[in-house]
């Protein structure tokens, strides 16, 4: 028998190759559910911790409720349908502090991201135990509640006996210099003075997360834009904001969403009791709410306030999943 008739016959008597399993798709191959699985139940928890609050403020808002109702005579609590909608956003004051918050909040968000930048970048050139001193520092600012923030930056700029009008006075200031008072026009007040609070309280995550993400530059393309004939400003421009980018659209993201309901620093500031002037939305809220016990109406500014803020959440959604597919 020759060679090539083994070879057949043995391919003969071989048997066939067992066919390949079939791939499962869909949602649960490989293993795709396991992520939502793990997820359900911290989902499952924000539900039930979330529901019934939003549902009695939807539900709170479509009624005449405050508490000379609630204590004198329930029955003129009723539902109104949309006229609690049209009572509310009708007011002049509710688009004075919507437009004011807005302005304020801007403000906070360029200023404190500017100056965290700048401190990170100084950050990336001291030393070591320069670099972990200041660290320390900024994490000792960031610990401390924003309440105590407020009343020590109450009495720096105090009129009698503040410490920054004395400073002034130092500096060539006149008798005037030395009793100023930062408070008597709101705009100073709101605009220069709780304005330092926010962005001192919100520097410490900034400059560490900008210090952190200017870590992941690589110094090589640094060097290359150098040798190119850039400059400083055209590198960090070209070359560093394109590497940084996302930390830097969700770090002004998030701290619009802070800024734009800040209320503890301008509460503490104004001694629990800030004036018109100093009303952002979170303080008109409270105002609203639980000083004036307006209670209805306090919940259609809820509800304007979360859609306000839903813009804004949306985008920096979307800015996180952009990150997470780049990953």
């Amino acid at each position: 028998m020759t060679s090539n008739e083994t070879l057949v016959e043995a391919e003969a008597v071989a048997p066939a190759p067992a066919a390949a399993p079939k791939r499962r798709r869909g949602f649960f191959a490989g293993g795709h559910y396991i992520p939502y699985v793990m997820i359900l139940p911290a989902v499952a928890a924000l539900i039930g911790v979330m529901a019934y609050p939003l549902y009695s403020l939807f539900d709170l808002s479509f009624q005449n409720v405050n508490r000379y109702a609630q204590l004198v005579n329930p029955s003129l609590s009723r539902y109104i349908g949309l006229d609690g909608y049209t009572k509310v956003l009708s007011d002049d004051q509710f688009w004075e502090v919507v437009l004011r918050s807005v302005y304020f909040t801007v403000e906070l968000v360029v200023l404190s991201m500017v100056l965290g930048m700048l401190f990170a970048l100084l950050l990336n050139r001291v030393s070591p135990w320069a670099k972990v001193t200041v660290i320390t520092v900024l994490m000792f600012v960031w610990a401390i509640p924003a309440i105590v923030t407020g009343t020590i930056f109450k009495w720096l700029f105090a009129s009698k006996g503040g410490v920054i009008d004395y400073i002034g006075y130092l500096f060539g200031g006149t008798s005037e210099t030395k009793n100023y008072d930062w408070f008597a026009d709101p705009t100073v007040g709101l605009y220069v003075v709780s304005a330092a609070v926010i962005i001192w309280g919100a520097l410490p995550f900034l400059v560490i997360g900008l210090h952190a993400a200017l870590t992941q530059v690589p110094k090589e393309l640094i060097e290359a834009s150098k040798l190119d004939g850039a400059n400083a400003l055209q590198s960090f421009r070209h070359v560093v904001v394109p590497v940084i980018k996302p930390f830097l659209l969700v770090s002004a993201s998030l701290s619009f969403i802070w800024d734009f309901q800040v209320f503890a620093q301008i509460f503490s500031l104004r001694n629990s009791s800030p004036e018109p002037g100093y009303w952002n939305i979170g303080i008109y809220l409270y105002e609203k709410g639980i000083v004036s016990s307006h209670y209805s109406d306090s919940s259609v500014i809820s509800i304007a306030m979360i859609l306000l803020m839903l813009a804004v959440l949306v985008f920096y959604i979307r800015q996180v999943i952009k990150i997470g597919a780049q990953d």
